[in-house]
């Protein structure tokens, strides 16, 4: 396993070994699934990765040039898909 941690996979398997897309898929609809079976989330709640993805971008309290780089996007574009914040805008009595 490399020491240093950017050359370390985030997600690994059993073995230790980057998680494939075909495995982390799985695993996700398994999660998913048991998140359903017991109720922690209803049909309707229900969330993909790029729900989660978007989730972070919008919460998170920079500006959209520090969302769009700690987002890994390469054009401004993409914030309009993932940045789903409001605008904020002065008031009319300011």
């Amino acid at each position: 396993m490399p020491l240093h941690a950017d050359q370390r996979p985030l997600i690994v398997s059993r073995t230790g070994e980057a998680l494939t897309k075909s495995a982390w898929d799985t695993a996700w609809q398994r999660f998913i699934r048991a998140a359903l079976k017991d109720g922690t989330i209803t049909d309707d709640e229900r969330f993909s990765l790029h729900d989660l993805k978007r989730k972070g971008i919008t919460d998170y309290k920079g500006t959209r040039h520090e969302k769009q780089e700690g987002s890994g996007h390469r054009s401004a574009g993409m914030m309009d898909v993932y940045d789903l914040s409001l605008p904020v805008v002065k008031s009319s009595e300011e």
